[in-house]
């Protein structure tokens, strides 16, 4: 899910890559994921002492009983030492875990926080302004959650990156989305918080560009399922506040899509037949989903991927690079100019 770059966004990529701010930029997203990493190698490192320091200390004690190390004074301080040594290092876990536990959840959420902000606005943004330059990442504000919630499946928490906004005449809008619900299980008590886990709603995009058709009322397309014959809308929401469930003039969008709308005149003169092929042609790439109001449109793709996402370890770290972040972009934007060519 990328698209391949001219020779002449490598070269404007690549001149990027070699500037000193891009650089410095990127050397700070490293020292977020590697200092995390760090406190992990702490805790594993002082385990790691603490079973050598009793091997060791068993060790001398089992020479010693055997006879094979002689009674000394040396003997006897060096296996003090060890002992003292074994019960600092377990304090000084147990001290640590304790510690931790206070803190490192709020301090692991604001290095989250820093590192998605340092990411969109010093790797991203000129990655984004290379290839589009008056293009701009916003990260102080979400689209809409409101807006958000119509055009996606059901979820308790809505997680956005930054708005990238292309800044031309459609106004086109795009952020990653993931979208989840916390569930419990089956647990009770104080095993709630240990059996805790994250039932994903959705993870895709979400676009917006400004509505120039004259769409009155509200639209909303979703895509369904089909088990055992029953069709099902997978926790999309259904017919909104005063609107109703219409069948489009094709066969195959009925099958696969449900269709709400306020104002049914306005919604069948949208719903041409350049939309519904759109709609019947892309559902082999990811799910879409579409939601109108008379001023913009939302349509969101579910296809499993965030395209904007920071490294958030040692490993994504690796994999990452200038070059495939930008192929990321431009896919995204290739898309969205499909959309407003469309709508």
């Amino acid at each position: 899910m990328a698209l391949n770059l001219n020779p002449e966004e490598i070269q404007k990529i690549n001149n990027l890559w070699k500037t000193s701010r891009f650089q410095r930029s990127w050397r700070a997203v490293q020292n977020i994921i590697n200092y995390k990493d760090n406190v992990t190698n702490y805790f594993v490192r002082n385990i790691i002492l603490i079973f050598i320091s009793i091997i060791v200390g068993i060790g001398f004690f089992f020479l010693e009983e055997q006879g094979i190390l002689p009674d000394s004074v040396l003997i006897d301080k060096l296996m003090k030492f060890i002992a003292r040594l074994i019960l600092f290092l377990i304090a000084l876990q147990i001290l640590s875990v304790l510690v931790y536990s206070f803190i490192g959840p709020g301090w692991e959420e604001k290095q989250r926080s820093k590192l998605r902000v340092l990411y969109e606005s010093e790797i991203l943004e000129p990655i984004l302004q290379a290839l589009y330059h008056l293009a701009k990442i916003d990260t102080e504000h979400n689209i809409s959650p409101s807006d958000v919630e119509e055009v996606v499946p059901a979820a308790k928490y809505y997680v956005q990156s930054g708005i990238l906004k292309l800044n031309n005449e459609k106004d086109i809008e795009i952020v990653d989305l993931y979208a989840y619900t916390v569930s419990k299980g089956l647990a009770t008590g104080k095993d709630e918080i240990k059996h805790l886990h994250e039932i994903t709603g959705f993870i895709g995009q979400v676009y917006s560009i400004k509505n120039t058709h004259s769409l009155k009322g509200n639209l909303r397309i979703i895509p369904t399922k089909h088990f055992l014959n029953i069709k099902t809308q997978g926790g999309y929401l259904g017919a909104m506040s005063g609107g109703k469930k219409i069948n489009a003039d094709d066969i195959w969008q009925n099958e696969h899509y449900n269709i709400y709308c306020t104002d049914e005149q306005s919604a069948r003169i949208f719903l041409n037949p350049t939309v519904i092929d759109w709609f019947n042609n892309d559902t082999s790439d990811c799910g879409l989903s579409l939601y109108s109001t008379e001023s913009r449109i939302y349509i969101a793709a579910y296809n499993n991927k965030r395209l904007f996402a920071a490294p958030k370890n040692k490993d994504s770290l690796r994999s990452w690079s200038i070059e495939k972040a930008a192929s990321n972009i431009k896919y995204a934007f290739d898309f969205a100019d499909k959309i407003a060519e469309i709508m």
